[in-house]
């Protein structure tokens, strides 16, 4: 007798031969499959690693199994102008698995310089012939004249991790960092009573995962809450420090993990314990989250993920396919001691 997980293998090979399923097209779910041989998920897994592992199929989680790109994808060249290690990490990982080539650009062509910085690190990328382009877009993004006029032109990009204003509608890819800061600041308000917070960033607001997160923290604490801008993570945060003392917060909600690890040191350095005299979160759950003392309490978001599904969003778009516009990967409240909880 034919085991079952063979027959899911044969069934979709046969899909693939008839032309029923194309490549880079998206197969059945797992509990369709499941549903349609009246077995167990675990026993598609299995018919689903030996396609993987012959190369026939590609699986993202969170998206669903592809038939992986052989003819189309292996002859296009993307490039990737990201910062965060864990989206390239992500996509890189996606465009592989399909076969495409990837171009990235060295760091500090997009660290330093502002817009005519990131007009060079295009124009390096343009350079290499590439087909599309996942951008981590920044503040002078949007005033970059090299990627408007691509833009303009049709060319296939995809936005990650956060969303600005350009002279076309590009397609995005982040996390909920709404439902994160509303789950933050619900938190702190059920919790831990909070009764005045404060929100600090070294970004503007007119970034689009900065304004998310600000909104979803005062909806969670139900109060508008006041913002405090520091002018770098590696600035000077004396002045925060000064108005944590005068104005008596008890809440510190740091725009993000890093931010948080560098006021932290300020406030114990100036006597301002945590969480005894000032509780404070983050937000990203980066790994400097867990290694700090006390340990901060985050919103996780995986930008692995948001990597992945980016470069299956480029890949359609190569296709010639309809993608959504914007796409929202869920986050996770992830509670440790720097609020008081143990």
């Amino acid at each position: 007798m034919t085991p079952t997980y063979m027959k899911i293998i044969s069934y979709i090979e046969d899909l693939i031969l008839s032309g029923k399923v194309l490549a880079g097209e998206k197969l059945p779910s797992e509990s369709d499959l499941a549903k349609l041989f009246s077995t167990t998920r675990i026993t598609v897994r299995r018919a689903l690693d030996d396609l993987e592992k012959r190369g026939i199929i590609t699986r993202v989680p969170s998206v669903g199994t592809f038939v992986r790109e052989i003819n189309i994808v292996s002859t296009k060249r993307i490039g990737i102008l990201v910062n965060n290690h864990h989206i390239l990490y992500g996509a890189s990982q996606f465009l592989t698995s399909v076969g495409a080539r990837i171009f990235t650009v060295p760091r500090e062509h997009q660290t330093h310089g502002g817009s005519l910085s990131e007009e060079k690190a295009l124009n390096t990328l343009m350079s290499y012939s590439i087909n599309g382009l996942i951008i981590e877009p920044t503040e002078l993004t949007s005033k970059c004249q090299k990627l408007n006029d691509l833009l303009l032109s049709n060319f296939p990009v995809v936005f990650v991790d956060r969303e600005i204003n350009t002279v076309k509608k590009v397609p995005t890819v982040l996390s909920d960092n709404y439902e994160g800061g509303r789950m933050l600041g619900e938190h702190f308000r059920k919790v831990h009573k909070s009764k005045n917070s404060l929100f600090v960033t070294s970004e503007d607001l007119q970034i689009s995962s900065v304004a998310e997160r600000y909104r979803g923290i005062c909806d969670g604490v139900k109060k508008q809450v006041e913002v405090f801008y520091v002018e770098s993570i590696d600035g000077d945060f004396s002045e925060l420090v000064r108005k944590i003392k005068q104005d008596k917060h008890d809440t510190i909600f740091f725009c993000n993990d890093m931010l948080a690890i560098r006021g932290a040191f300020f406030l114990l350095k100036n006597d301002i314990l945590i969480p005894q005299d000032v509780m404070i979160s983050g937000f990203d759950n980066d790994f400097v989250a867990k290694m700090s003392e006390p340990k901060l309490t985050t919103v996780r978001q995986d930008l692995a993920l948001v990597g992945e599904v980016a470069a299956s969003q480029l890949v359609e778009l190569l296709k010639g396919e309809k993608i959504e516009s914007r796409i929202l990967l869920k986050t996770e409240l992830i509670v440790r001691n720097s609020c008081g909880c143990k």
